[in-house]
């Protein structure tokens, strides 16, 4: 069960109280109006470890905040937030029951991007106001002003982007869609581009191994989605949006209340159809593209004990692209995909010994086809995931264990060999969640999983948490991952190249180890509020799935034999300077290694040791004009030996974006530009000229493909 965090700002001083102490109540209001007193719900400051619980009767008294500006929540598992009032010198707290399953808890915020004191997890959420600093048209565009996930475009003519999480690429990060699987197996190579920005109210985002509840595939971290909800969403909201290259996009979202239901429908259309060659390489820089998507989510109250979610995805997508419609026999590249998804969450909320149990479902059938020149790639993956959860609450701590079930069928064809497989994973887990007087939290999980193929992983984790001070949290993870690889939808950017593919042996599941420490300290400098948080984390792998490109003309697969490993650190400061300008920095530094056959040691290509992020933003006292510029800087990479150069590296670089938004009182208007000095990697493409020559290749990639683009966008909502 979630636990769900509410924030309200108390400034004590204009407050007519006579105590030091903070008194109050937390009261449940049921579905027939009713209201009854919460025994055991938490109280506290925000930003510290100083708390209470809650008696028999609803009651609390805290001490008073010791600095101000201060915020005072509220938490009880099972339950979120409906009002509050102030009467008679107490502060009452109205909560109501609440369905949602995973827990993600976040508290502690500075420009928008919120940190957590409090959490056992190292977690960091972009908030909706974060996410609308660019212009955010789906996932793989939504992590611009942050520091954490690295994107880049994963090869120069299909317009795909990747990600990449403390060193290693974005297969080695779990991504949901509230706990449930989201991007898996055939969306593996483009699914950051299937998921709306526009239908986005957060995104967590989870460093180290994270819960055992999740599942068995997070290697460095998570990222966890949250679509907006009845209870948080506009009745409706319209977003359209055109840029300079003359791509269109049309987002529209609706809600409707009715007594026992409520819904969200999501809908999306994105159409790109003009011939650009900026470098006039031939190739165009970004393909053609149509994209349909719509999302309703269906949410039903139907008494005190029970509810449930249902979710109805459909997505429909072409891109075309390749050399210029002017050439004879042009090389191109046609990529179709179709997904279907229809997903679950029920769940039988606490009764008075704090149990409660939920299920999570997911059926979703994936059909892709990709046409690379001469090269085809056909897949059909069917799959089904089912998690069922039970939590028991014991004292202050929790007990939660229950049964996962993946089961993936993927029929693949690659020009006339055929790839077809079925996995099927049985797993059982448990986690304990012990807490001592909300200074120290530490949370061990065990997860044991049986594969049809490789037979059983275990997969153990812990994770702790210390606060040394009211402002201070110390936290230590390690845990265990597995996955099953699917090496062509992983890595079809290499098929943009005239490689050879050698698959060398019977590839077996990787199997990787993580390790990380994390600071956060929350703290006032001149008045004003500021945060620092650092982090240094490993990933050791005790199998992986090289991907060797070392060899002019070859594409090679095959288990890892030697050592691969990936450290991270990096250190994040955000401050308000003056008032209402705010700046947020990072800087990070990823040493990654892997042994390649008959070369040893060395960086995998194409991934930078150094980043850095510089992000300002402005608002001004009636918060209806804002401005925000974002700076990128991307260090040297190794880059790949291709015909007669090795050990070679490309250049550091830097991105600049920037966006100014208007607001009035329904319509946001906003106006931005990607790339303002227009950087871009010199031939991104070898041997543009001759994609019939052997040493053809789209795919080494490591700065922007696509110059300066100027956007306007406007939302139009009523609440």
């Amino acid at each position: 069960m979630k636990k769900i965090l509410f924030f309200i700002t108390i400034l004590v001083i204009n407050l007519n109280l006579n105590a030091q102490d903070i008194i109050g109540k937390v009261l449940e209001i049921n579905s027939d109006g009713s209201i009854n007193p919460i025994f055991g719900a938490n109280v506290y400051w925000e930003e510290t470890t100083v708390g209470t619980t809650t008696d028999t009767n609803g009651n609390y008294t805290i001490n008073e905040a010791t600095s101000f500006p201060a915020s005072l929540s509220v938490s009880y598992v099972g339950y979120t937030y409906d009002s509050k009032e102030f009467i008679n010198n107490e502060f009452i707290f109205y909560l109501k029951r609440s369905v949602e399953l995973d827990e993600v808890n976040i508290i502690s915020s500075v420009n928008s991007t919120k940190y957590s004191v409090v959490n056992s997890l190292n977690v960091q959420t972009l908030t909706v106001n974060e996410l609308q600093k660019a212009a955010c048209c789906n996932l793989s565009e939504s992590f611009s002003t942050n520091a954490s996930v690295d994107v880049s475009y994963s090869d120069a003519i299909s317009g795909a982007k990747k990600i990449r999480m403390l060193g290693l690429d974005g297969r080695y990060v779990q991504i949901t869609n509230e706990s449930i699987p989201l991007i898996r197996g055939l969306s593996s190579s483009y699914g950051l581009n299937y998921v709306p920005g526009t239908w986005i109210e957060s995104i967590q985002i989870i460093k180290g191994s994270g819960s055992v509840v999740n599942g068995f595939e997070s290697f460095t971290g998570q990222i966890n989605l949250e679509y907006f909800k009845p209870s948080t969403a506009d009745k409706m909201y319209w977003n359209v949006y055109a840029n300079s290259s003359q791509k269109f996009e049309n987002n529209l979202a609706l809600k409707k209340i009715y007594e026992k239901w409520s819904s969200n429908l999501f809908t999306h259309f994105s159409y790109h159809n003009k011939e650009i060659d900026e470098n006039n390489d031939g190739f165009m820089d970004m393909p053609h593209l149509k994209n349909f998507n719509v999302l309703n989510r269906f949410l039903y109250e139907g008494s005190n004990v029970f509810r449930a979610q249902l979710f109805v995805k459909a997505m429909y997508e072409d891109r075309e692209g390749g050399q210029l419609s002017n050439f004879l026999n042009p090389y191109k590249i046609d990529i179709h995909n179709d997904i279907i998804e229809i997903g679950t969450k029920t769940g039988i909320l606490p009764d008075e010994d704090q149990r409660s149990i939920g299920l999570q479902t997911s059926f979703r059938r994936h059909n892709q086809e990709a046409k690379f020149g001469d090269k085809l790639y056909t897949g059909l993956q069917e799959s089904v995931y089912l998690n069922l959860i039970r939590d028991v609450k014991i004292n202050n701590n929790t007990f939660r264990y229950g049964l996962n079930y993946n089961a993936d069928r993927f029929k693949e064809s690659f020009n006339d060999s055929l790839f077809n497989k079925i996995d099927l994973i049985t797993g059982v887990f448990s986690e304990y969640n012990l807490k001592i007087d909300d200074y120290f939290i530490l949370v061990a999980g065990f997860r044991a999983d049986y594969h049809n193929n490789s037979q059983y992983h275990y997969t153990p984790r812990v994770n702790v948490k210390y606060n040394p001070t009211d402002d201070l949290a110390l936290r230590i993870s390690a845990g265990k991952a597995f996955r099953i690889s699917n090496i062509f939808v992983e890595h079809s950017n290499f098929l943009a190249s005239n490689r050879i593919v050698k698959v060398r042996e019977n590839l077996l599941p990787e199997v990787a180890w993580n390790m990380g420490f994390n600071l956060t300290y929350c703290f006032r400098l001149f008045g004003k509020e500021g945060i620092i948080n650092a982090d240094a984390y490993r990933t050791e792998f005790e199998n992986q799935i090289v991907v060797d490109i070392e060899s002019p003309g070859f594409l090679n697969f095959y288990n890892l034999n030697g050592k691969s490993f990936a450290n991270t650190l990096q250190i994040d400061l955000g401050y308000e300077l003056v008032e209402r300008l705010n700046i947020k920095l990072a800087y990070k530094i990823n040493v990654v290694k892997i042994e390649y056959e008959n070369r040893g040691l060395l960086q995998p290509p194409l991934t930078p040791r150094d980043r850095a992020l510089v992000n300002l933003s402005y608002a001004n006292t009636t918060e209806d004009w804002e401005f925000d510029f974002t700076t990128n800087f991307v260090g040297k990479s190794r880059l790949p030996a291709h015909q007669d150069v090795k050990d070679a590296f490309s250049n550091p670089f830097f991105v600049h974006n920037s966006q100014i938004t208007k607001r009035y009182d329904y319509i946001e208007v906003y106006i931005g530009a990607e790339n303002i000095l227009n950087f871009t990697q010199d031939n991104p493409i070898k041997i543009a000229d001759n994609p019939t020559d052997e040493n053809f290749d789209a795919s080494i990639v490591y700065a922007p493909i696509n110059g300066r683009m100027i956007y306007l966008g406007l939302r139009y909502k009523i609440n």
